[in-house]
């Protein structure tokens, strides 16, 4: 089963590591999800019958948040193991749409926004192929943007930053520099040493 990804790129981050969690997760449903599964698929149930099971059982396709391909579905209908693996992805959207909103959120702060609205979807396709779409919207304290806006402000202020700090490195170094000059030119300047023979008392007779 091949994993893509259309929308946010902060929004798809974790697409790319899909197929080993949802592996992890798969284990941990497997004996849970997949039975139901095997009884309901004996090759005679109608694909209405298939479909009704996995709304009542995944909210991710009762709330539309998944779409199925007619015919994939027909096939899982009839196919124990494809109808496994159908349902081994679906257990695992509700993990992955919160790794996804993680990610979004990590991605955010490290721009100095935050997110106010997350949504992801899938459609599988008639051969078993997932494509997931992320959108999301970020805020910051000048407003709602998108990501590339908000990224370019944050590079800008990271520059502005930058150059403040070189700015204020260079005002030390001269004040040093300064302050090094004046106590040279301090120790350069000649020393009058009056001699003491100048100093004898005079004796003043009356």
């Amino acid at each position: 089963m091949a994993i893509s990804g259309v929308g946010s790129n902060y929004g798809n981050v974790y697409g790319n590591t899909y197929a080993a969690q949802k592996n992890e997760a798969a284990k941990k449903t497997e004996t849970k999800e997949a039975a139901p599964a095997q009884a309901k698929n004996t090759g005679t149930g109608s694909v209405s019958d298939y479909y009704s099971y996995l709304q009542k059982n995944y909210d991710c396709v009762k709330n539309g948040s998944v779409a199925i391909s007619g015919s994939y579905l027909k096939e899982c209908a009839r196919n124990p193991e494809k109808a496994k693996e159908l349902e081994e992805s679906l257990a695992y959207f509700k993990e992955g749409y919160e790794n996804g909103l993680k990610s979004a959120q990590a991605n955010a702060r490290a721009i100095g926004a935050r997110v106010v609205n997350y949504s992801e979807s899938w459609s599988i396709d008639s051969t078993g192929n997932i494509t997931m779409m992320a959108s999301t919207t970020v805020t910051s304290d000048s407003g709602v943007k998108g990501w590339k806006e908000l990224a370019e402000e944050r590079e800008e202020k990271l520059k502005e930053k930058k150059e403040q700090e070189r700015t204020e490195e260079k005002r030390k170094e001269q004040k040093e520099q300064e302050e090094l000059l004046e106590k040279i030119q301090v120790s350069a300047q000649p020393v009058t040493v009056i001699s003491d023979a100048y100093h004898k008392p005079v004796d003043i007779k009356a």
